[in-house]
C-alpha cells in the first residue's frame, strides 16, 4: 500500500485477480483505485450479498465504464490455443476410511454450531482438515490406479494433490513409475530436479502441491494432462495449476480431469467451486453471456481402452 500511494501510476496485472467469492476485487481496488468503490463497509452494502457481490456482471460492467479494468485473452494476443478439456470423473473410494472419522466429524459439527464465535471458527476450520484429509486418503489409491492407466497408455503427467499423506500412498502405488514431488517439502534444487527429471523423461509422474506450481515454467514441452487427485476451495488455484501446461509452447490440446468422489469434502466443495467460478466468469467477461465448458471425455476413454488391449495382449502373449 505504502508503495501504491507513491506510484505515479498504478497497473495491476493478473491471470486470477478473483480466487475466490466476487468481493475480493475490493481488496485489489483499494491499491489501485481506492475511491472507486469507496471503504469495504460502503462497498458491501451497495454491491455485495454477504460474501458474494450481489450482481457481478454489473460489478464488472461498472469497473470497465470507469476506465479501472481490461481483460486481454490469449487469443486477443495472439496466442490461439484449444479450449482446456475439463473432466469431471467420480471414483472408487474406501468407505470404511471416510466412515472413521465419524465421531470426530460429528463432535466439531456441533461444536461449529452451538460454540462461541471463537470455538464455531476453530471447530470448522478443523471439520473442514479432517475431512478434507480423510477423503484424499479414501480416494488416493483409485487416483493412483487412473494415473497409471494414462502413463502405460503413453500420457505424461502432473498428478496434484495436497497432503502429504495422500502422496505418500501415490509413491507406493507408483513406485515402479519413478514418481518425482514438486510440493511445499521439498527444496527450490530439489524442485529442479523434479521438474528436469520429468522434461527429460526420467518419469512419466510429477506428482505437484496444489499451491506449489506458481512461476513454474516449461512443463508444457512435455505434458498437457493434469489430473487433480485432491481439490482446492478456490478455481483460482485450480486455474493457475492447470496454467502450467496451458501456456506459449504447448503443442497439444490440454486436458484436466478431476477425480472425486461421491461423499467426504468432494461434493460440498464441488458446489462451492461452481458457485465462486460464476462470480468471477460474470465480473471480469460481464458481456459473455453463457458459456459451455469444453468437456471430452472421449480421449479419456481412448486411453483407458488402449491400456487395456495392450494388458490383455501380455497376457495372452
Amino acid at each position: 500500500m505504502r508503495l501504491a500511494q507513491h506510484a505515479g501510476r498504478r497497473l495491476g496485472l493478473s491471470a486470477t485477480p478473483i480466487y475466490n467469492y466476487g468481493s475480493e476485487i475490493w481488496n485489489i481496488m483499494s491499491f489501485l483505485r481506492p475511491e472507486l468503490l469507496d471503504d469495504y463497509d460502503d462497498f458491501r452494502r451497495e454491491w455485495c450479498s454477504g460474501k458474494m457481490v450481489a450482481d457481478p456482471k454489473a460489478l464488472g460492467t461498472f469497473l470497465r465504464e470507469q476506465r479501472a479494468f481490461l481483460r486481454r485473452t490469449k487469443a486477443d494476443v495472439g496466442q490461439h490455443m484449444p479450449p482446456v478439456n475439463r473432466i469431471v470423473d467420480t471414483i472408487d473410494h474406501d468407505a470404511v476410511e471416510l466412515r472413521s472419522i465419524d465421531d470426530l466429524a460429528h463432535e466439531l459439527a456441533v461444536r461449529a454450531t452451538v460454540g462461541d464465535f471463537t470455538e464455531r471458527g476453530e471447530a470448522t476450520r478443523m471439520l473442514d482438515l479432517r475431512v478434507r484429509h480423510a477423503t484424499g486418503v479414501a480416494k488416493a489409491k483409485s487416483v493412483a490406479a487412473i494415473a497409471r492407466i494414462m502413463v502405460e497408455g503413453g500420457t505424461p503427467i502432473v498428478l496434484v494433490g495436497w497432503h502429504r499423506d495422500v502422496y505418500d500412498i501415490w509413491l507406493r502405488e507408483l513406485d515402479d513409475l519413478n514418481p518425482v514431488l514438486y510440493t511445499g517439502s521439498e527444496t527450490a534444487a530439489g524442485k529442479n530436479r523434479a521438474k528436469d527429471a520429468f522434461l527429460a523423461g526420467e518419469t512419466d509422474v510429477l506428482i505437484m502441491s496444489v499451491r506449489s506450481g506458481a512461476g513454474l515454467d516449461g512443463l508444457q514441452a512435455r505434458c498437457s494432462t493434469m489430473v487433480f487427485g485432491e481439490l482446492d476451495w478456490s478455481p483460482g488455484v485450480h486455474h493457475q495449476c492447470i496454467g502450467r501446461l496451458d501456456r506459449e509452447g504447448q503443442a497439444e490440446p490440454v486436458t484436466a480431469i478431476f477425480l472425486v468422489c461421491d461423499d467426504g469434502s468432494d461434493p460440498p466443495m464441488m458446489e462451492v467451486l461452481g458457485l465462486k467460478a460464476s462470480q468471477a466468469s460474470a465480473l471480469l467477461d460481464p458481456h459473455l453471456g453463457v458459456q459451455r465448458t469444453h468437456s471430452d471425455g472421449e480421449g479419456l476413454k481412448r486411453l483407458v481402452t488402449r491400456y487395456l488391449d495392450r494388458r490383455g495382449a501380455e497376457r495372452a502373449a
